[in-house]
């Protein structure tokens, strides 16, 4: 094997120099939030990522909530009953005005998880509540919703259903509320342009009460040092994804601290076993995971900051208490050529590989050291580099290559949640289909008994790791440059709520 640290110097990473910035990013006071990518709709039920859904629930709010302890507390909805096993009643707020003086009810309620719920809609959040067969209301500030079958977890998916204006809707229609934003939420949108920025305003009259950052922003800058050169040059405050070979440089700066937390994210490289083609074999797929030298990847590149993941939803298992261990595959090349030459594979094959640049933490290099660890092996990779936006319609698409980078994280903070997405059939982003899998996702998401649910995905998650659906990488830990003026700490959910920030 060619040595790992030949694998780095290739990529440059101890040489990245930093670019300057063209301007300022907030010229006018504003608390400027850097992510590598730019949100990519203001409609909220258009899209399934965290940049996305980080803007939009400063804009909009939902019928409940994660607080800072990841624990489910009302928002919209002031309370919930659970009448039955499949019938769950929400007592909304009262005195709740949306952005443009539009008052909150029930019928908005409706007509938000409705429209979620409309296979016409194609929204890609159908899967978090398909559960649900009707939504009635009961009167104005009263709503009960009727599930098909037992949902012991469609509060925390609520979490993440985003309210939005009947009234409002039915005059501007779907462009009018992509161009346009009206919530509920501590900000009102301001100046925006598609790519680079957008400006937030605080919403004075927010039901639970004004927040103190009264401007903000959201910039995209997807280049690593652009990001880290706009931190330094106090041109913006708060970035995503700071290069651990950075996190000494950013401590010695004066003004700047680094914010780290274990994340709820799991980086992985999903298989695609839905079209023809050598990731059928489940021998193949195993391969691919004994040819990848994860420990070295957490340990060199990531610098210890991440931690080994081996199945699709063990790392929040434990986040949330459970003792579950995730079964690993050790690197072993030889392995992984007997196993491809056990399939067919002798001089192994030539495949596609796709990765998103900026997205995650240090995503492009980590796609081009497994890329080349698998040509080691005989698997030669041509790996495709693409822009968050443009990925993010490929993945939720099925438009994928037969290997693509990923990382997966929902606000919900409940293990199906990334069960059901990834595994369930019929899913807009599963790429994998696999009838006994399948059949766990959905017994796991219908038992009400917390601890036979829990033994359900230990099982899930070692019947996904055997037959390597994944070439599992690793759980993220997240890490921040922050301007010190700012009081904030990040959140295991990743969720970047203005509201929550503080001015020192």
């Amino acid at each position: 094997m060619i040595a790992f640290n030949k694998w780095m110097a290739c990529l440059g990473l101890a040489a990245m120099t930093l670019a300057p910035l063209s301007a300022s990013a907030g010229p006018d006071g504003r608390v400027v939030v850097a992510q590598g990518v730019y949100p990519v709709s203001f409609d909220p039920h258009r899209d399934v990522t965290v940049p996305t859904i980080n803007a939009n629930a400063n804009i909009y709010d939902a019928l409940l909530a994660r607080d800072s302890d990841l624990k489910i507390v009302p928002a919209l909805a002031e309370s919930q009953n659970r009448i039955s096993d499949t019938v769950l009643e929400l007592k909304l707020r009262k005195n709740v005005k949306f952005h443009n003086g539009d008052a909150f009810s029930a019928k908005d309620v409706k007509f938000s998880l409705d429209r979620v719920l409309n296979k016409e809609e194609r929204s890609p959040q159908r899967g978090w509540i398909n559960t649900v067969s009707s939504v009635d209301i009961v009167d104005d500030y009263t709503v009960r919703l009727t599930t098909s079958v037992p949902d012991p977890v469609l509060p925390a998916r609520l979490t993440l259903i985003n309210i939005v204006s009947k009234t409002y809707f039915d005059k501007v229609g779907l462009e009018g509320i992509a161009a346009n934003p009206v919530g509920t939420g501590a900000y009102k949108v301001g100046k925006w342009v598609r790519g680079d920025f957008l400006d937030l305003d605080a919403n004075e009259n927010y039901w639970a009460g004004a927040p103190q950052v009264k401007k903000a922003q959201f910039r995209a800058i997807p280049d690593v040092a652009a990001r880290i050169a706009a931190l330094q040059a106090k041109n913006v405050d708060i970035i995503t994804n700071l290069p651990p070979d950075y996190i000494a440089v950013i401590k010695k700066a004066s003004g700047l601290q680094v914010a780290s937390v274990p994340s709820a994210r799991v980086l992985f490289f999903g298989l695609v076993n839905t079209a023809p083609g050598p990731l059928q074999d489940q021998r193949v797929r195993q391969a691919i995971n004994h040819a990848v030298n994860v420990d070295e990847i957490v340990k060199s590149l990531l610098l210890d900051n991440g931690i080994r993941a081996g199945d699709v939803n063990g790392h929040i298992l434990r986040l949330l208490g459970v003792d579950f261990k995730s079964k690993l595959y050790d690197y072993n090349p030889k392995k992984a050529k007997q196993l491809l030459a056990e399939a067919g594979f002798p001089n192994g094959f030539s495949i596609d590989m796709d990765t998103p640049n900026g997205r995650y933490l240090m995503d492009r290099d980590i796609s081009q050291i497994v890329a080349a660890q698998l040509g080691e092996v005989g698997i030669k990779v041509n790996l495709k580099v693409h822009e968050w936006g443009n990925y993010a319609q490929m993945f939720t698409t099925h438009k994928v290559s037969p290997i693509y980078m990923l990382g997966w994280a929902l606000p919900s903070m409940d293990p199906d949640q990334w069960a059901t997405p990834q595994f369930g059939a019929g899913e807009p982003v599963s790429n994998f289909d696999d009838k006994e899998i399948q059949a766990l996702v959905v017994e796991a998401r219908q038992e009400m008994d917390a601890d036979k649910r829990n033994k359900l995905y230990e099982k899930l998650n070692n019947m996904v790791h055997d037959k390597a659906a994944w070439l599992f990488m690793h759980q993220q830990i997240d890490l921040y440059g922050v301007n010190a003026k700012l009081d904030w700490k990040p959140r295991a959910d990743e969720s970047l709520r203005l509201a929550d920030v503080k001015l020192r």
